[in-house]
């Protein structure tokens, strides 16, 4: 469950417009991927350590005791610095994590000096009770001369971890789904596709028209400032829903038409050393870039339209 939801999460940050907000702050695009990297990396580490729990020597369990702890620790860190580097304020580690969180630090993190209650504590893991799937800790107290007795069994803090990774990470989902709604249900009426008229091919053709003669450049220069307002039209649209740079695909062919429209108003105001010819492969150069960005902007609507 938790390599599925890591899954799920890296779906929702890598769409165009979540990446681009995200890749805004640089840290806290490098402190997402590498949290969820760790997330995966330490689910490898747990699914492996059945297959170590053969060890017979002391050495070889408390290396799979320790390991084993400081891997959890490990793993609910990086899945509170997912929330943290989305901004998911709201989202809080499950409290059941925080006793696997006591443990680790007081058998393996820092056992030899802490305070509980307002009395240093001191911890060791009893040898003879140790093995790679069990041991017992025992707590002295520097206000008591009585010893703290915990047997701890890590198939149960594995089952522990399991359960309340899988609700916490399933809360981030939750919460990069319910965003990602709320941004499509805001603008899916206001679909990009209506920013490009139905008029469009009637406005090239007449900018075709222009080319041919002088005496025809009113009409052509007429319908081109048509067309550049159009594509004005879709940058403030796309401005307005905050995706304006986000898709590369919509970058690349509005910058492909900046060139052709601003060679083709110079000949049309007559000052440019175009022939007739090079106006007309301009023009057809204009509409193929207009035929491909139309084409992207309706599978963002069949998107926006989806839901999920």
């Amino acid at each position: 469950m938790v390599r599925e939801l890591e899954s799920e999460i890296r779906e929702y940050i890598n769409s165009s417009r979540r990446q681009f907000q995200i890749m805004e702050n640089k840290a806290n695009w490098n402190k997402l991927c590498s949290a969820l990297d760790l997330v995966g990396d330490t689910e490898l580490a747990i699914e492996a350590y059945p297959s170590l729990c053969s060890t017979q020597s002391n050495g070889g369990s408390y290396l799979v005791v320790y390991g084993i702890l400081q891997t959890l620790l490990l793993q609910q860190d990086a899945a509170k610095h997912i929330a943290d580097a989305l901004d998911l304020k709201k989202i809080k580690r499950p409290k059941q994590l925080d006793e696997i969180r006591i443990i680790r630090n007081s058998a393996a993190g820092h056992p030899t000096s802490q305070k509980e209650s307002g009395a240093y504590k001191s911890c060791f893991i009893s040898r003879f009770s140790l093995s790679p799937v069990s041991f017992q800790m025992v707590t002295s107290f520097s206000d008591s001369s009585e010893h703290k007795f915990t047997t701890v069994s890590i198939p149960s803090l594995l089952d522990t971890q399991k359960t309340y990774m899988a609700e916490l990470l399933q809360q981030v989902v939750d919460e990069l789904k319910r965003q990602e709604m709320e941004h499509r249900n805001m603008h899916k009426d206001n679909k990009l596709g209506d920013t490009f008229p139905q008029t469009l091919s009637y406005h090239l053709s007449k900018i075709y028209e222009g080319t041919y003669t002088q005496q025809s450049f009113a009409i052509g220069k007429v319908n081109l400032t048509t067309i550049v307002k159009v594509l004005e039209t879709f940058k403030s649209v796309l401005e307005s829903r905050s995706e304006w740079g986000v898709y590369d695909s919509i970058n690349f062919h509005y910058e492909q038409l900046q060139y052709p429209l601003q060679q083709l108003e110079l000949y049309f105001a007559g000052e440019s050393i175009l022939n007739e010819k090079d106006a007309y492969i301009f023009v057809s150069f204009v509409e193929k870039q207009f035929d491909e960005l139309i084409a992207i902007v309706r599978e963002i609507d069949k998107e926006y339209e989806s839901e999920c």
